[in-house]
């Protein structure tokens, strides 16, 4: 059975443009592409795209350089439009906290839940009685104009976005496929780039 092709990794940093194509393998990945294109001073500050037509000529001149056919993009975002919080709730399903979690997010936000993109993931087991009938959840909220500033530099490029993360989670996903998350111990993920620097604690394999 054919393996499904894998997006084209695309890092929007403030100093430079990062890409990577990866190949799945029987025993992992393959390294197919990757290359590096800078960027002028001040065209993303702050996580906000300053100048957008060098970033599109950045990726532009990736793509043609390493000759990619494939189109799909996966994208990360970070900065003061993103917020992520580790919040407590009743116990509910996955379902039930996406149904109540736009109701809730305005206590833990500071922008109108109207502006932003909302994600949730449940950090305590279903098996783990904590007494208290709370549970611990994880909260994501970024900004959608940000996410919209993103996805048209990538459009523009000639791409398709069709995944946007959350840079220190896309760091995480990337360290669980090439290792494994020992339990009882503490890692720490530290994502540092030329202007901000991303850290993730993980605490028995979640984000804590």
């Amino acid at each position: 059975m054919a393996k499904s092709k894998l997006a084209l990794g695309l890092d929007i940093g403030s100093s430079s443009v990062k890409l990577v194509q990866l190949k799945e393998a029987k025993r992992g990945y393959i390294l197919e592409a990757f290359g590096v294109a800078s960027l002028p001073p001040e065209a993303i500050v702050d996580g906000a795209l300053m100048n957008s037509t060098a970033i599109v000529e950045a990726i532009r001149g990736l793509v043609t350089q390493y000759k990619l056919k494939n189109r799909e993009a996966a994208i990360g975002v970070s900065g003061h439009s993103v917020i992520i919080k580790k919040i407590s709730m009743p116990k509910m399903t996955q379902e039930e906290l996406e149904e109540s979690i736009q109701w809730e997010a305005e206590q833990y936000i500071p922008f109108d839940v109207k502006d932003v993109n909302i994600d949730v993931q449940i950090l305590t087991p279903p098996e783990v009685d904590t007494g208290t009938g709370q549970m611990d959840v994880l909260l994501v909220a970024a900004k959608k104009d940000m996410i919209n500033d993103y996805t048209s530099v990538v459009s523009e490029a000639g791409l398709t976005p069709v995944v946007v993360d959350v840079d220190a989670f896309a760091v995480q996903n990337s360290f669980e496929v090439n290792y494994e998350l020992p339990k009882n111990e503490t890692i720490v993920l530290v994502n540092a780039g030329a202007s901000v620097c991303n850290i993730n604690v993980l605490a028995n394999g979640l984000t804590t």
